[in-house]
Parts: structure tokens; sequence; C-alpha cells
């Protein structure tokens, strides 16, 4: 087949090519638009950590001694930390969230389980390629609590 004949080909073609294009172009628009605008905050932790080696008795830095960062990017996952965070930024406290605890668990168990389970789904922690730092991302509707709950993370 030659150039010429594969342009005559797609000339034949243009109105399935076209309306193939238009059907994505206004698919992409409309699933665009009727999704909610989801914001990301990102924060930064650096974990400057100077230990002892349990076998050599020497003092190493923490990004060397096995696990260590592993085990920090766990401690931030943990429900604990999550728990701290909803009482640190009193989410609890609101009549509307209580609300809709209520209507999600039928008012099983507590609002601060319920809510710190919600937090970790939407949380992303990622660490830096060969340093000590770990970024802690949330994802949220509203970019001004997205950045509070990083914070908290963080802190």
């Amino acid at each position: 087949m030659t150039l010429h004949q594969f342009l005559l080909i797609l000339l034949a073609r243009k109105k399935i090519i076209l309306a193939t294009l238009l059907a994505t172009v206004l698919l992409t628009l409309g699933w665009s638009l009727i999704q909610q605008k989801t914001y990301q905050a990102t924060t930064s932790v650096l974990l400057n950590y100077k230990g002892v080696d349990p076998v050599s008795g020497l003092t190493m830095p923490g990004n060397l001694m096995p696990g260590y960062m592993a085990t920090q990017m766990d401690i931030i996952t943990s429900k604990t930390v999550a728990l701290r965070v909803v009482d640190a930024l009193r989410l609890d406290a609101s009549p509307a969230v209580r609300a809709q605890w209520r209507a999600a668990s039928d008012g099983r168990g507590s609002a601060r389980d319920w809510l710190a389970d919600l937090l970790l789904k939407k949380l992303d922690i990622l660490p830096a390629r060969e340093s000590s730092v770990v970024a802690v991302s949330f994802s949220g509707a509203d970019p001004a609590f997205a950045a509070a709950v990083a914070n908290a993370f963080a802190d």
C-alpha cells in the first residue's frame, strides 16, 4: 500500500473518523463537567533520626537502618494517628458530621473511628527517592480542609 492509497482510504472514511473524534471529545467534556473537583494538599516531613544499631552498637543515620522509613510510614498511616488528627481538628464536634455518621453507620461504632477511617482512605504517603523526606498527601473537595488534614497528619 502506498502513501497515496492510504490517504485516499482516510479521505473516504473521514465521516467515521470525525464522528469518532467528536464523540470522544463530547464524552470527555461531559465527564469533566459532572465530576466533582478534588484538591490534593501535600506536605513534606523530614525523618531525621540517628539511632544505635542493636547489633554493632554504632550510631547510624535512620535512613540506613533497615525498615526505618517503612516503620515511619506505617505510623503515619495508623488509626491512632488518624484519631489524633480527628481530635486535633475537632471533626467529630460538628452536628453535620454527626448526622452523616448516623446515616452511614446507623449509629454503630463511634464517629471518631468512622472519621478516622474516612481520612485514611484519602491519605497517601510517598517516600522521596534516596532521602529521608516523606510526602504526606490528602485529597478532598475543599482545598483548605485538605491542607489542614495533611498538616495535621504531618504534625
